[in-house]
């Protein structure tokens, strides 16, 4: 389970890591089929707290983006100064991270980050969980901003991470017809209509028999459709046959239902090669290959 998840809901209602773990296993009895991951997710939706993971390199911040993580290296740090703001005394502190694709400056005013940050040097390492970017509206400049839903942690390995080459692309930047790799999470799974069912013979999908050949030459073809997004945009996906067997894979449940209801409270973070389809406006994706992404913060 991820550490940073637990000690925010235990910030923000003020009890002990403990406490908050009785309370997963309390509400695994209730819900025996959701892994101790999908209770905790449960928990963070509960208390507001925005449980999804995506990691970005500072070249991908360039808009308004929401629940950024991000590892990078503190290359300049400002001394915090006092404000006031709407007649009230507060606490700001900038600095700017870097990693082997640019730089961004950031701000937080949470006290216990500032504090936290004051004695940290130059060229020092830091993971930064659930930030938010937003347009600095005196400069116009893309800022990172670390708020109080947001999670640090400071180390002193000076060493960005290395590139990897792999060709991802966003949802927004495909066109009809393409194929291209797409890191994101599975945000949702449609349990309904798992099987498609044709006639082998003409090739009309039909619900119980054909009306021409009967039953006799009827193919069923598992057919999982879900919702993936890539931090910037989201689209339906659908996951034919291999694809979905690639799928239902990426969990360790031994039954399709439980499988599915696993992977979709989850959150799954996963590489997809998929096929982009648009009609009227809309986007879908078809699933060549799914693999699950792991990730560290």
């Amino acid at each position: 389970m991820e550490e940073w998840i637990i000690d925010k809901i235990a910030e923000k209602n003020k009890r002990s890591k403990e406490e908050i773990m009785n309370e997963i296993k309390k509400r695994r009895g209730q819900f025996p089929d959701l892994t101790e991951d999908a209770i905790l997710r449960m928990l963070a939706t509960e208390n507001g707290i925005v449980p999804i993971k995506r990691d970005y390199k500072v070249s991908e911040i360039n808009q308004k983006i929401s629940h950024i993580n991000i590892i990078a290296k503190i290359k300049r740090k400002f001394p915090a100064r006092k404000v006031t703001v709407k007649g009230r005394e507060a606490r700001v502190m900038n600095f700017v991270i870097e990693d082997e694709t640019g730089e961004i400056p950031v701000v937080t005013w949470n006290e216990n980050y500032i504090d936290k940050l004051m004695n940290v040097k130059d060229g020092e390492g830091i993971s930064i969980a659930n930030a938010y970017a937003k347009e600095n509206s005196f400069n116009g400049v893309v800022e990172l901003n670390i708020g109080s839903n947001a999670a640090i942690s400071v180390n002193s390995k000076t060493d960005t991470p290395e590139i990897k080459k792999a060709d991802y692309k966003k949802i927004n930047e495909m066109v009809d017809g393409e194929v291209a790799l797409i890191n994101g999470f599975i945000m949702r799974i449609f349990m309904e209509d798992l099987y498609l069912i044709r006639c082998s013979i003409c090739k009309k999908k039909v619900n119980d028999i054909c009306d021409v050949h009967g039953d006799k030459a009827l193919s069923k073809t598992m057919k999982i459709r879900g919702i993936l997004d890539d931090g910037l945009q989201s689209s339906s996906i659908t996951f034919f046959d291999r694809q979905a067997s690639e799928l239902l894979g990426l969990s360790d449940k031994s039954e399709t239902n439980e499988k599915l209801n696993d992977i979709s409270f989850s959150m799954y973070q996963v590489d997809v090669t998929a096929k982009m389809n648009k009609f009227n406006g809309n986007n879908s994706l078809t699933a060549r290959k799914v693999a699950l992404k792991s990730y560290d913060i």
